[in-house]
């Protein structure tokens, strides 16, 4: 690819992001529900800021940007990992993905993601000093499965898309009172499933390693609890990469370093910039870090991994990362990919 549409490129991820510095004025506040879709999960990726858009991440990339599993190169490819969250939520996860025939037919993926949201205390209403009785706890709790297909049109572009059914049960509810319960109340359970769909493109420019990519990810029907109808976390990304070590004369099966920049724009927040960085030493020791802004409490984030190929195509990798976040306790996880 020329230079020309390369400097365009650029010039048209700059220009999203100052249309999205013009947008802060919107209010955009707590508008969705289902948030659990768009958590930060993958070790390597919150290691880098999640500024991943444009970076082949394997099965990982179908919570991220399934475009990036058109170019997969192994048979299977297998992540799986944990994620401790803020206010004691859990996350655990899985991915997997299928390469049959060299990439004839493309690449099938399938996903799961479930989260503990752990032990709440149940309350209602009372007319007393504290205005409120405890009747006990419950456990709200959500999950989601998916299947994914990418596939790569020719050596530098690469298309993909996710479907998957999230459901979200938020246990148990009181409605009204009544003398006819054990309780002496009244009480409904709260479940609200749907259909998701993420869609995402690749494409290496030519121009060294750059990448250029865009995901659209949870986009869906509205949900509705009784009266309330409310929305899904709806996020829009477009992003660059590049080995800037391309531009040295540095041995590249020795040392690599990956800078990735995202411009997130999100339904129910500000819109954000993403920047990473991950430097590779002999294709076996990476070491991250990346940023996010604005953001209220999300401070740098960090992260290290370690990978030992057995062929072109057979390896493992385990990432590790850590990230701050303000009056919040720091969030840290952990990832296993297996290729082969």
């Amino acid at each position: 690819m020329n230079r020309h549409l390369t400097k365009f490129l650029i010039a048209a991820l700059l220009l999203t992001v100052f249309t999205y510095a013009d947008s802060y004025a919107q209010e955009k506040r707590a508008q969705t529900t289902m948030k659990f879709l768009s958590a930060p999960l993958s070790a390597r990726a919150t290691g880098m800021g999640d500024a991943v858009t444009a970076m082949e991440t394997g099965s990982m990339g179908i919570f991220y940007n399934p475009a990036a599993l058109g170019f997969q190169q192994s048979l299977f490819d297998v992540s799986m990992g944990n994620v401790s969250w803020i206010a004691d939520i859990e996350y655990q996860y899985a991915a997997m993905t299928f390469r049959p025939r060299n990439g004839r037919f493309g690449v099938f993926g399938l996903s799961m993601l479930s989260t503990d949201y752990g032990q709440m205390t149940e309350t209602v209403r009372q007319d007393s000093d504290l205005g409120y009785e405890v009747l006990g706890t419950f456990s709200p709790s959500a999950y989601a499965f998916g299947f994914t297909y990418a596939r790569a049109i020719s050596n530098q572009f690469s298309v993909g898309g996710n479907i998957r059914y999230a459901e979200l049960d938020l246990a148990n509810a009181i409605t009204a009172r009544s003398d006819d319960e054990a309780d002496g109340f009244t009480r409904e359970r709260f479940i609200a499933d749907t259909f998701t769909i993420d869609f995402g493109v690749l494409f290496k420019t030519g121009f060294e390693s750059l990448n250029f990519a865009m995901s659209l990810r949870n986009y869906s029907r509205e949900i509705s609890y009784i009266r309330d109808t409310q929305e899904l976390p709806l996020t829009f990304r477009i992003g660059l990469a590049m080995n800037v070590f391309d531009l040295t004369s540095l041995n590249p099966d020795m040392h690599k370093l990956w800078v990735s920049v995202d411009a997130n724009r999100p339904r129910d927040y500000y819109e954000q910039l993403m920047i990473g960085a991950e430097y590779t030493f002999a294709q076996r020791l990476h070491l991250r870090s990346g940023y996010v802004f604005p953001s209220d409490e999300q401070g740098l984030s960090f992260g290290v991994g370690v990978s030992q190929a057995f062929a072109s195509r057979y390896g493992i990798k385990a990432d590790f990362s850590h990230s701050a976040f303000g009056v919040f306790n720091s969030v840290n996880r952990l990832s296993i990919q297996l290729s082969f």
